[in-house]
């Protein structure tokens, strides 16, 4: 206050506690808050306002006297003067100026105040305070009307017992009219509602400010352990600034009429909201200028409830850090991020969904990927099989939710801090075991597409992170103090608010997370071969890529089955990857890239047509097209095959044991090869016609010397065999009898294998080694089927040479002689010609074995080759090895003119009676037995003439399998079998 001549002072009001008395503060060019004057109007009385706690009313005109003062007064730079005080009542009472105007003699005029009785100490004007108030009672205003309804309309009705809770549910988020009464601290307010209602109008509520903490103005310290029991504890202390802060609210809206926007309230029910007065004709949040004035804090738990985030808040905070300003004064700013990641903005496409909290991008030409944690959120943590983890409740569903939405999708990324987690353990060097995570938000454009299909508006851009709080599938992590966080942090805690009070997700403590069943049969071949008639069944499966090994080779999960698989692309081949030091083949990688972008974690359909020896399931893939543009795709409806489009692209060949001729897909395979060939892309970047050619030569030669005669003069090749050993009724192996090295062998065998070393000797499986027949104790070559056991006491193998297998003692077998490993079996695995046979599981397998041994043993058999497979398996004694040729054993020469011949043939006719009378062939004595038929697929070729002729005859006599009946209307005949995968039939 400001000290004038003849005892006028000046002031700024800054209360009116009453319709007769005036709080004045002085000037605040001074540390700390002015001081203060509370200044009565002297020798006036103004009706006396009720309690807070309504134990007694009002005095009529008591509010209406206190708002025309307040209306006049507050906020404005007034001259006084004290006349007298009261010493008793520690009260000074006085006259004040507005300007040129007296404010006690503009109060007794209009009605609202008295003047005292006279006698002691009076004003010094106050005969013109006693004609002010005659000529207000002549008038009868204010105080002075006569009217019983004015009287009574005067007198305020304070709601009793009002529940401030009550307010939120009709108010919340709208501006609320009221004047602030107190001011508790800088961020605690105490104000009246000025309502419409009649059940809020006059209520008294206490309101936090959302969004901030100021200091307290009084906190007790704590108690001095060693002062004695009945010791004073010392008086409560404000925290520092907390009177700053109190007095910079109290300027602004002690008495002022402002609106309350409730935002929420806490566990402990106190109101919380925003409050909003005039400045220049302009609304302005009382707690952004605390902050920019540094006289609170931004806290998290409240910015929260603010539906319009605490953005600003946080710009205002931080200018008064900035400016080292009161709270801040010895703030130090913290380094900058790892990284220096902020402000790193860029479009991406996402390409894996680790978790429901974590994604990987690839720059928009797929040329690099970056490993993105989403900013201040958690979502729960997926397990891990390998060690043992389980997945915390809903991970699954979240990181399914994030799929859903932006596997595939180009987003915005914007990179906001990094942090080092891990570390050393004990005996590790510094710095080891750390890793550098990047935090960032990724957000999703809606294009207008969706935006028009969407039910309800749809903002242009989607937070990805907001998007898995808001349904209860990741929650946001509370910060400490300066640590960075969120650029959208205020929208995530709104979020989490939202999933709170709907119960969604984590947030619904009451609910059981759903659980997940799912059998992964990727790593068990029987498993697999058990479950493919279920897959070719089904025909297409839908499926979901989970991991993506190589180019061509997939896990997927069949959710319809509840199954994971393992799939391999059928007749595609891509370059396989390096391990360790062993370096990959070219364009591996590349390969892995394209298959990895355009198909993981996608919804794919598959159809299924072999499994292999190690569980893989083999087949064909397609997906939506994405951003593929080939002419192929646009052929098929915006659908792509995988294996095709590696194929055309140059990243895979087709396998050297497929024959696309003999697949029903395999055309389109062999066209994208040669496109890609001739396009010189990748794989195919030194390609030439004329040096393909050449080794196309030179493999066919190489294959036909392997094979020996028969295979190099075709499938027409007449070879004399002699059957070493019936596996089934139409599987056998057979040895040439012609040109064959079996007694050169068989004596080399007995001469090197006694002097072999045994001492050291552990057989393996798969390895070549020499065993002891238990027959006739003689030496021949075995292969090692299974790994040897150590309780077992024996070695299971296969005698190579004659297709026979045998258990026998580590003491029967040596080290082969090296000189005998080059030499390729002798027993090659056959089978007859255009039968089907019933397998040794089956009725009558027996006995169709039984016959085909009698047909067939101790006898050198003339037989023709009618196919030879070009990649037999190696592992000949398998149950479902693939025979190596197809044979017409026992074959005539007499015949081959009427088997080969055409149907109508004029030369048929000069085959004489007694030329057909020759023996006939195995085949056609098992038909002619019952203990087999001809295949379907065979019945148009014309060899089957006669097969079919001896096959009618043995169904008319109801022999072997035609006892009960015919056969024809079999499931497993009621259409060929399809070609496998490597173009086999099955």
């Amino acid at each position: 206050m400001a000290p004038q001549g003849s005892g006028w002072m000046h002031g700024l009001v800054k209360s009116i506690p009453s319709g007769d008395s005036v709080l004045v503060i002085g000037g605040t060019n001074q540390a700390g808050p002015p001081p203060e004057k509370l200044i009565t109007l002297a020798s006036l009385m103004a009706p006396r306002l009720g309690r807070r706690d309504n134990s007694n009313k009002d005095e009529p005109f008591a509010f209406d006297s206190r708002e025309f003062l307040r209306k006049k007064l507050i906020g404005c730079q007034v001259k006084f003067r004290i006349d007298y005080a009261v010493a008793s009542i520690s009260r000074e009472f006085g006259q004040v100026y507005l300007g040129d105007e007296n404010v006690g003699l503009s109060v007794v005029a209009a009605g609202w105040a008295k003047c005292r009785t006279p006698g002691g100490d009076q004003a010094s004007n106050y005969e013109e305070l006693a004609r002010a108030e005659q000529d207000a009672a002549a008038g009868e205003v204010g105080v002075w009307s006569k009217d019983p309804a004015v009287t009574s309309r005067s007198v305020r009705n304070v709601p009793e017992g009002f529940d401030a809770q009550a307010l939120l549910p009709a108010h919340k988020g709208k501006p609320i009219p009221a004047i602030v009464e107190a001011v508790l601290n800088g961020s605690c307010l105490r104000v009246t509602l000025l309502t419409d209602s009649a059940e809020t109008r006059y209520a008294t509520v206490t309101v936090m400010l959302a969004g901030i903490q100021c200091p307290a103005m009084a906190r007790r310290a704590a108690a001095d352990p060693a002062a004695a029991p009945d010791a004073p504890r010392p008086e409560a202390q404000p925290e520092a600034y907390a009177r700053e802060a109190k007095h910079f609210t109290e300027v602004k809206l002690l008495n002022r009429e402002v609106r309350v926007v409730l935002e929420g309230a806490d566990k402990y029910q106190n109101l919380f909201g925003s409050v909003l007065y005039a400045e220049a004709g302009q609304p302005v949040d009382v707690a952004e200028q605390l902050a920019r004035a540094g006289l609170c804090k931004v806290v998290d738990w409240s910015a929260a409830l603010m539906a319009g985030g605490a953005s600003s808040l946080r710009a205002a905070e931080r200018v008064a850090k900035d400016a080292r300003a009161c709270l801040w004064k010895g703030y130090i700013a913290p380094p900058p991020s790892i990284s220096s990641l902020s402000g790193s903005h860029f479009s991406a496409k996402v390409v894996e969904v680790v978790s429901g909290d974590v994604l990987v991008v690839a720059n928009v030409d797929g040329s690099a990927e970056r490993r993105v944690n989403l900013s201040s959120i958690r979502a729960p943590r997926m397990g891990n099989e390998r060690r043992g983890q389980k997945s915390e409740p809903w991970a699954v569903e979240a990181k399914e939710f994030l799929r859903q939405r932006c596997i595939g999708s180009t987003v915005k990324v914007s990179m906001e801090y990094a942090r080092k987690v891990g570390g050393p353990e004990a005996g590790e060097a510094a710095g080891s075991g750390e890793r550098t995570l990047d935090f960032g938000s990724v957000i999703l454009p809606m294009d207008d597409k969706k935006k028009a299909g969407a039910d309800v508006a749809v903002p242009n851009q989607l937070n990805l992170a907001e998007m898995l709080v808001v349904r209860g599938l990741a929650t946001v992590i509370r910060h400490r103090g300066d640590e960075d966080r969120s650029l959208h942090y205020d929208e995530l805690m709104q979020a989490e608010q939202r999933a709170i009070k709907g119960k969604k997700g984590v947030q619904n403590k009451e609910r059981e997370a759903p659980t997940h069943h799912v059998n992964d049969i990727s790593q068990s071949a029987p498993k697999s071969k058990q479950f493919l008639p279920f897959l070719q069944r089904a025909g297409k499966a839908q499926a979901l890529v989970e991991f993506v090994m190589s180019g061509h080779r997939l896990k997927l999960t069949i959710p319809k089955e509840g199954v994971i698989i393992a799939f391999s692309l059928s007749g595609v081949r891509c370059p396989q990857g390096g391990r360790g030091d062993v370096q990959g083949e070219p364009f591996a990688a590349e390969s892995l890239r394209f298959a990895r972008h355009r198909c993981f974690q996608r919804e794919v359909e598959i159809e299924v047509e072999a499994v292999d020896k190690t569980g893989t399931f083999l087949g064909t893939l397609t997906m939506t097209a994405g951003g593929l543009t080939s002419a192929w795709v646009t052929m098929n409806g915006g659908r792509f095959n995988l294996g095709v489009e590696l194929l055309r692209a140059g990243l895979a060949s087709i396998h050297p044991s497929f024959q696309p001729e003999r697949h029903a897909g395999g055309e389109a395979l062999q066209d994208a090869q040669d496109a890609a060939k001739l396009a010189r892309a990748c794989l195919w970047k030194d390609w030439s016609p004329e040096v393909e050619a050449a080794k196309a030569a030179a493999t066919a030669a190489a294959a036909a010397v392997a094979a020996g005669p028969a295979a190099a003069a075709g499938p027409a090749e007449v070879a004399v065999l002699g059957v070493t050993e019936v596996v089934s009724g139409c599987r056998f192996f057979a040895q040439r009898v012609e040109g064959s090295r079996a007694n050169w062998l068989f004596q080399q065998l007995q001469d090197l294998t006694p002097k072999a070393e045994n001492s050291a000797f552990e057989p393996k499986r798969g390895a070549l080694v020499a065993g002891q027949f238990t027959g006739d104790d003689c030496w021949y070559r075995a292969v090692v089927t299974e790994s040897p056991r150590a309780d077992a006491g024996t070695v299971k193998v296969f005698f190579c040479d004659f297709g026979n297998g045998e258990a026998l003692p580590p003491s029967r077998l040596r080290v082969l002689d090296p000189s005998l490993v080059s030499l390729p079996p002798l027993a090659h695995l056959c089978t007859l010609s255009y039968l089907k046979v019933p397998g040794p599981a089956e009725d009558f397998g027996h006995q169709a074995a039984q016959c085909l041994n009698h047909l067939t043993g101790g006898r050198a058999l003339q037989a023709r080759i009618d196919q030879c497979e070009r990649h037999p398996t190696n592992n000949a004694w398998e149950h479902d090895a693939t025979p190596e040729w197809h044979l017409t054993l026992g074959y005539t020469p007499k015949l081959e003119k009427t088997l080969d011949s055409p149907v109508g043939d004029d030369d048929a006719e000069d085959v004489t009676d007694e030329e057909e009378a020759g023996e006939p062939s195995v085949n056609e004595q098992m038909l002619a037995e019952g203990f087999a038929r001809v295949e379907k697929r065979a019945v148009k070729k014309p060899a089957a003439k006669v097969l079919l002729d001896v096959q009618e005859g043995a169904r008319k006599a109801r022999m072997g399998i035609w006892e009960y009946g015919d056969l024809d209307s079999d499931d497993d005949e009621a259409a060929p079998a399809a070609p496998g995968a490597w173009g086999r039939r099955r």
